[in-house]
């Protein structure tokens, strides 16, 4: 697998600004080469007379955005005691970020998407917070260029390919399936077949029924980033992760599980959770709701 490499970063703000703006909201784009633009919110950005702690990264789920933690991202940023500038880069595929013409796409090309946000900001280190899709690229990062992580936050990180290789035949076949299921999705969604696609991979994460419960401005944006579950899903089943890459991740890590995990979801958790060395921090979320994972992230993000 090749290196994390930052490659060409360039930023342009798509709203018009002063030197003192500070909003969220605000679009930059990076890029790492041709047809790899990666839109994200700068966030808030501190005065030389008034400087902000290490920032945060926010990576957001697949078929997500950046509004998609825009809760956690009001959090940090406001949290007393916890005032950081958040930054949230949208991964390719999704929100304003360029389209994925086709299904070649690793875990290792998002994370250098990652970094060439950080070089365009001129930004060292980071506290890296990322969910499923966000959270395996989040790891990724870690494992290739620790330099740059100060802290990592995986929240049910679908890291499948570790359960691969698991002494247990049982947690081996449950990882298989749902790789197979991904590779299933995937091949729908590749044929066009958008709204099979989204049954099969939603079904299982959100329940029979998730489109009558779903709001319809959020069933819109899940259309508009279904043509990201080829490529995101494919990259997720072919990316192999050992035990010896997990005990090699030496950043302070924060795992957390969503309220519902699914038993794959679960058995990551607890794979990373052995294998991390006996000084990172394990945690699972069982049906608490936002704001008690909210006060987990911002606590250990501050003791980082």
């Amino acid at each position: 697998m090749q290196a994390v490499e930052s490659g060409v970063a360039r930023y342009a703000d798509e709203m018009t600004s002063t030197p003192n703006d500070t909003r969220h909201g605000r679009t930059r784009f990076a890029s790492t080469g041709p047809g790899t633009r990666i839109a994200y919110d700068p966030g808030l950005e501190s005065r030389a007379s008034d400087p902000l702690p290490t920032p945060v990264v926010l990576l957001h789920p697949l078929l997500g955005d950046r509004a998609s933690l825009n809760g956690l991202r009001d959090a940090l940023s406001g949290s007393a005691g916890c005032s950081r500038r958040v930054i949230v880069p949208e991964a390719r595929g999704h929100g304003a970020s360029a389209a994925l013409a086709n299904r070649r796409l690793s875990l290792t090309d998002l994370a250098a998407d990652v970094l060439a946000v950080l070089d365009a900001e001129s930004i060292v280190a980071v506290h890296l917070i990322g969910e499923g899709l966000g959270g395996a690229t989040a790891f990724e990062l870690a494992r290739r260029r620790p330099d740059r992580v100060r802290s990592l936050t995986l929240i049910t990180p679908p890291l499948w390919g570790l359960l691969a290789g698991d002494a247990d035949p049982a947690v081996r076949a449950a990882g298989e399936a749902t790789r197979r299921v991904a590779r299933q999705v995937a091949d729908l969604a590749d044929r066009g077949q958008t709204d099979r696609a989204l049954d099969l991979y939603l079904d299982d994460r959100l329940g029979p029924g998730w489109r009558e419960r779903t709001e319809r401005s959020r069933l819109g944006r899940l259309r508009r980033h279904a043509g990201a579950l080829a490529a995101a899903l494919t990259a997720l089943d072919s990316y192999l992760v050992t035990p010896d890459d997990v005990r090699g991740i030496v950043t302070p890590t924060l795992l957390l599980s969503s309220d519902d995990p699914t038993q794959v979801d679960r058995l990551v958790i607890e794979r990373l959770a052995a294998g991390l060395p006996g000084s990172h921090v394990a945690t699972t979320i069982p049906d608490s709701g936002e704001a008690v994972l909210h006060d987990r992230v911002i606590a250990f993000v501050s003791m980082s």
